[in-house]
């Protein structure tokens, strides 16, 4: 049985990967930066080690007698996140460090959870960081899978607990199409990859829907019967060079926000659990 580093387990997807490797009989190492967090992860994990993965120093050994790692290591894009450091800093340079150590230990298969669109958007950090990562990864020694999932259930939880506050709105008139995917279903196709040769992998869920149509199923989980405010764009982008002299992280956040709510985001529809049983089954929604 193959041994797992997992890096980002203490997310909405990386908790899904851990209890997957651990429903598969992997054993894993976790790589985390809280050890609360961490602690929180059930069934209990073979090894932890704690470490900021933007420091390459505390990386040293993390991925001795490991054979895949697995990343689900990344800035969280919610605005209710205010945690430190760019895009840049943990989505590309920490996920590189993390791969220069793999490498190094003889690593076989680094597994990288990136993002649909990176590259599709240059000017933006966010896929510029994932862009860059796996542009590196590519060029490295190992066999690698790249799993681009479109948007995850779990990033909704953010537009539910507005809705629950009564200050829910959408970018534009909704009229642009999406299809996210369960962070399970991204969680089996990872684990699933384990052994499989060098591949990239775009990821949607079972049905696509507006934004219009997606903020309308987030008010019904939430039991939030109020209107849904139509935010225009152009209002955004005259703020946005505001906003960034404010604060270069929120900036970019709301920079990505803006950019994709205008195009369509259809990726294979490969998940199988569909968005109105997620509903049904997540208590944070309708908290």
């Amino acid at each position: 049985m193959k041994k797992v580093l997992l890096a980002g387990a203490t997310g909405h997807l990386g908790r899904h990967i851990f209890r997957e490797l651990k429903l598969q009989r992997y054993e894993v190492r976790v790589l985390a930066r809280h050890l609360k967090k961490a602690q929180a992860l059930f069934p209990d994990p073979e090894e932890l080690i704690l470490a900021d993965a933007t420091r390459p120093h505390e990386l040293e050994g993390c991925c001795t007698d490991i054979d895949v790692v697995i990343s689900a290591m990344g800035k969280n894009l919610s605005l209710r996140h205010q945690n430190a450091g760019s895009f840049h800093e943990i989505d590309y340079e920490a996920n590189l460090h993390l791969l220069k150590e793999a490498e190094q230990a003889g690593v076989k298969q680094f597994i990288y959870v990136s993002a649909f669109g990176a590259g599709r958007f240059p000017q933006l950090a966010y896929f510029q960081a994932h862009a860059d990562f796996e542009n590196a990864l590519r060029h490295s020694s190992l066999t690698y899978t790249i799993l681009k999932p479109v948007a995850l259930f779990s990033m909704l939880e953010g537009m539910a607990i507005m809705a629950r506050r009564g200050h829910i709105g959408q970018l534009g008139q909704g009229d642009s199409l999406i299809n996210p995917i369960y962070d399970g279903d991204v969680a089996s196709i990872a684990v699933s990859s384990i052994g499989n040769a060098s591949q990239t992998i775009e990821l949607g869920g079972p049905a696509t829907y507006t934004r219009r149509e997606l903020a309308q199923l987030v008010c019904e989980a939430a039991s939030y019967n109020g209107r849904v405010t139509e935010i225009p764009f152009d209002y955004v982008e005259t703020l946005l060079p505001f906003v960034r002299l404010l604060s270069r992280t929120l900036y970019d956040k709301l920079a990505v926000m803006a950019a994709v709510s205008k195009v369509d985001c259809i990726a294979p529809a490969v998940g199988q659990f569909s968005l109105e049983a997620y509903f049904e089954l997540e208590p944070q929604l309708s908290a």
